[in-house]
């Protein structure tokens, strides 16, 4: 391979003279490969040649990256060249796979007995997006236990409605309460609002007791934990956690269709680090177990998918700031989900949350500017009140 820079798809046609002979060129420098792999598809083949291309593109970026001195600490070890990496090439449809109208049964090409025959396979579960759009190749994907057909579809989600949303459902994302949701228009009016909860609470607190337990048991003579402790257990609360985030990310899309909602505000809380709960202490495992950028990634795309915008706003003051714009509140104690206002009134500390959430989403769709309101015409001959956005900022903007 000395002296060939390929750039593409030129990769393919510079290996295959090398492994595949033709009738054109019948002696080939690797003759192996063909006489291992009798009559391997042309397709599968062409698409591992590509797989395997772009796996060693990418080890040689990194290397020259890593020999300039972009590393992320002086003494980073040199990047590897890993051949198994578990990916698994297309399978076109018509020459490597072929799927019914009803996605119930599969026809594949398997390597049996040194040939490549056709092996019928019948397909359990339910293709969501089957006949919407254009079907493109299947992927077949082991995940150490079963095997998957993949039947991916192409299509053209509905574009969403120009200019600035009147209705937003506003997402506060929760330990207690998985998703508090409300429904708010662009006057500050509530709609609608509500909360959506967990529906495996016990399956995942008799999961945490089991490991919690476990764990009392293993580490009472000052033993520490082997690798991969209680792993199916571990394994077992991150499906239900990937499940519940489909779930009620799901119901939430639903819920603002049915809202004639044109947008989904929630906040940002990527790269958020919890500080509640004590070390060994089962709020810190709640902490550690809880889902939030798992639901958040669900809802995105789902939004997308139904049409509808997406916003992710700042997250610092919507809970401790009332919506009614009275300044800080004062969460419980003994109930931290209840909070008390500067003037008195007690409310739920989510419902204040999503409201202030769907505020801020508003005055971003309108372009990040408010109206000037009685309060700041009297202050704007200095600068504009850096006062944090709640739901009485729509109040005010309206008037």
């Amino acid at each position: 391979m000395t002296g060939y820079v390929c750039d593409g798809n030129d990769a393919v046609k510079v290996l295959e003279g090398l492994i595949h002979p033709t009738r054109k060129r019948p002696s080939v420098r690797y003759a192996y490969f063909s006489r291992r792999y009798y009559k391997f598809p042309s397709y599968l083949r062409r698409v591992a040649i590509m797989d395997a291309v772009g796996q060693v593109r990418s080890f040689v970026t990194r290397f020259d990256a890593w020999r300039r001195g972009e590393r992320k600490h002086p003494h980073a070890k040199p990047p590897r060249l890993t051949a198994s990496t578990r990916t698994f090439p297309s399978l076109y449809g018509g020459q490597c796979a072929k799927v019914n109208a009803g996605a119930t049964h599969a026809f594949i090409k398997v390597r049996q007995r040194n040939d490549w025959l056709w092996v019928g396979f019948r397909l359990k579960g339910q293709c969501r997006f089957r006949g919407k759009g254009q079907a493109k190749s299947p992927l077949l994907t082991f995940n150490g236990r079963q095997w998957k057909l993949s039947l991916p579809e192409q299509f053209d989600p509905p574009k969403p409605a120009k200019g600035a949303p009147d209705r937003v459902l506003a997402v506060d994302v929760g330990i207690n309460t998985a998703a508090t949701w409300a429904v708010v228009d662009a006057q500050g009016t509530v709609h609608a609002r509500g909360f959506l909860s967990r529906t495996d609470k016990d399956r995942e607190c008799r999961l945490m007791n089991r490991i919690r337990q476990a764990a009392k048991k293993h580490t009472r003579h000052g033993s520490r934990l082997p690798l991969g402790f209680c792993g199916r257990d571990h394994d077992r609360l991150t499906r239900l956690a990937d499940n519940e985030a489909h779930q009620i990310s799901r119901r939430l899309v639903n819920l603002a269709l049915e809202r004639d909602c044109q947008a989904v505000v929630v906040e940002n809380l990527k790269g958020w680090r919890p500080k509640g709960g004590r070390k060994r202490t089962p709020m810190k495992a709640r902490f550690h177990r809880w889902f939030h950028r798992q639901l958040v990634t669900r809802l995105d795309s789902k939004a997308v998918e139904a049409g509808l915008r997406f916003v992710a706003v700042y997250t610092r003051g919507t809970s401790s700031q009332a919506f009614d714009g009275s300044g800080p509140v004062k969460r419980d104690k003994n109930n931290y989900s209840q909070c008390t206002f500067s003037s008195g009134k007690r409310y739920h500390a989510d419902l204040n949350a999503a409201y202030n959430i769907a505020a801020r989403g508003h005055v971003v769709f309108q372009g990040g500017q408010r109206k000037p309101t009685a309060r700041m015409r009297s202050q704007m001959p200095t600068h504009a009140p850096r006062t944090p956005v709640s739901l009485s900022s729509l109040w005010q903007q309206s008037a």
